[in-house]
């Protein structure tokens, strides 16, 4: 079995877990990217989780002001109860961090440390620890975007939720980069409010930030 093979099958199986009474109130699947040691790009994982209506407007009415899609696209708000399935690198999935250590293995992406502590390299070696972590960080944010268009083109997320939904990839260590992962995982009719979403506020952000140097 390659990682590809047990993303894939997990991925399944945690949309399985999503409650069947809730749903018809899904309208957003996450998918968070992180690593069992928090700046290790050697141990990343996958939590998969969803959002609902009803939680949705659970947020007070003030604090969703005066941009009412904050709290629905903004990760931030939403509740990230993940027990529906984490791939990778956890104690969860020892299968598959096995694989996926094999597998960067293969590709020559892995490195060991060189004394110290986890992580951690000599300063000879720091240039080439991160170009093998950035490469370490495409090769998993590839493997998270397969496995939303798998999901997509499988029919999977229509067949257990009844409707497609957009599937939100977020790493909080890169601020700013899930409107680039998850553009790519969805099909474009599927994540066009999301996307709309998040070029409102860049183009908010771009406005105040004029208005500052005039100021």
């Amino acid at each position: 079995m390659t990682f590809q093979d047990h993303m894939r099958r997990m991925g399944a199986r945690a949309l399985e877990a999503f409650p069947e009474a809730l749903r018809p109130q899904i309208y957003v699947v996450s998918f968070r990217i992180w690593r069992n040691d928090s700046f290790d790009d050697r141990h990343p994982y996958l939590a998969i989780g969803y959002n609902t209506e009803d939680e949705l407007r659970r947020v007070p009415a003030e604090q969703r002001d005066p941009d009412p899609d904050e709290a629905r696209w903004n990760y931030a708000w939403w509740p990230l109860d993940e027990i529906a399935g984490v791939i990778g690198h956890d104690p969860a999935d020892p299968t598959g961090a096995a694989l996926h250590t094999a597998e960067v293995k293969e590709l020559g992406l892995w490195y060991e440390d060189d004394g110290g502590d986890e992580g951690e390299a000599e300063d000879d070696d720091d240039d080439e620890v991160s170009v093998r972590n950035e490469l370490l960080e495409l090769h998993f944010d590839e493997a998270c975007i397969d496995l939303a268009r798998h999901l997509h083109s499988s029919g999977r997320i229509t067949e257990i939720l009844g409707r497609p939904v957009p599937i939100v990839l977020f790493d909080m260590y890169r601020a700013g980069y899930e409107e680039t992962l998850t553009e790519a995982a969805n099909p474009p009719e599927v994540v066009a409010d999301y996307l709309a979403w998040c070029r409102e506020e860049e183009a908010g952000e771009a406005g105040e930030a004029e208005a500052g140097e005039a100021a």
